[in-house]
């Protein structure tokens, strides 16, 4: 099946309101949003986006007849509470986008759902912001870009921007931790908790160590450990990562209904298959193949298509 992304130019003036309406009515988004809690997921981690494009879509859904506020899940690094001189310093706030800002994982990034994933390759479960997960239709505004060597577009939005912190350290890592020998004293409580096998004591060293076939990535050993010795293992391949992004925003597009815009140098897009208006995002802005795993992935475990019809308005 063939997805069509709808796009509008940026306005010149500035002025986003028909543009987002237009857009809106074309994904039917008054059926989706009429008498619905409605989150508007930002993406926090982009700069420039202007908070007059985030006012026209949260005055636009409230004319539909939704209840909104905006949102994003707290930093994966950092103080937590930064989120919220974020907001103010991009200029989101109540005064100038008209809704409240609510973290999509609680002030400490702690707050979380625990939703099963059908389908996947990587994950059995996502751990997504509960304040995401309650409401009754999330609509994304991503900003596409290749920022650090990677795809930063709808997909991200969506997984790895949903993710609570415990939800994008499972994307982030292999899923199996590793031991700090200079911080471990090994004193065996991990071993003591390890229900597989998978923590053991190097009987030369006297230091805890991972045998990773026994281990099954439950993190037990991690929360018990007296001096944080053992932590994630960050050293999951990027293709892995953009696989497990994907795999989360299936998740939470599997459980309730999305719409989805995204903003380019040039346009403002939208869809309701995240994956088709990623697709178009990359081959406007020219993303190298090799940045389009996630994309790719996304459409092989039935989450939308990369086909699509593109429709100015």
């Amino acid at each position: 099946m063939t997805a069509t992304v709808f796009s509008s130019l940026r306005p010149a003036d500035g002025a986003w309101d028909r543009a987002v309406s237009d857009l809106l009515n074309r994904l039917d988004a008054g059926t989706a949003v009429s008498g619905a809690t409605v989150a508007v997921k930002l993406d926090l981690s982009a700069s420039d986006v202007p908070s007059a494009l985030v006012k026209a879509l949260c005055a636009a859904l409230k004319a539909m007849g939704a209840q909104v506020f905006v949102t994003d899940c707290v930093p994966f690094d950092g103080d937590p509470l930064s989120v919220f001189g974020r907001v103010r310093a991009l200029g989101f706030s109540f005064d100038a986008v008209g809704a409240d800002f609510v973290p999509g994982d609680g002030v400490k990034g702690t707050d979380y759902d625990l939703i099963p994933m059908r389908g996947g390759r990587h994950l059995r479960s996502t751990k997504v912001g509960r304040a995401l997960s309650d409401a009754d239709c999330i609509v994304t505004l991503s900003r596409a870009r290749v920022q650090e060597e990677s795809w930063r577009g709808v997909l991200y939005a969506v997984g790895f921007g949903c993710g609570a912190r415990p939800g994008k350290v499972d994307m982030l890592t292999t899923g199996q931790p590793v031991v700090d020998p200079d911080k471990c004293i090994g004193c065996g409580k991990c071993t003591g908790v390890c229900e597989h096998g998978g923590t053991r004591i190097d009987p030369e060293t006297g230091k805890a160590f991972i045998f990773k076939p026994r281990c099954a990535g439950c993190s037990r050993c991690m929360r018990v450990c007296p001096v944080d010795a053992i932590h994630p293992d960050y050293n999951a391949s990027d293709e892995r990562v953009c696989m497990k992004i994907s795999e989360v925003a299936k998740s939470m597009c599997d459980h309730r209904e999305c719409l989805h815009l995204a903003l380019t140098d040039d346009a403002l897009l939208a869809c309701a298959d995240p994956t088709a208006l990623d697709a178009a995002c990359a081959d406007l802005t020219g993303a190298d193949s090799a940045l389009r795993v996630g994309i790719d992935h996304a459409a092989a475990i039935g989450l939308g298509t990369t086909d699509y019809v593109c429709e100015r308005i």
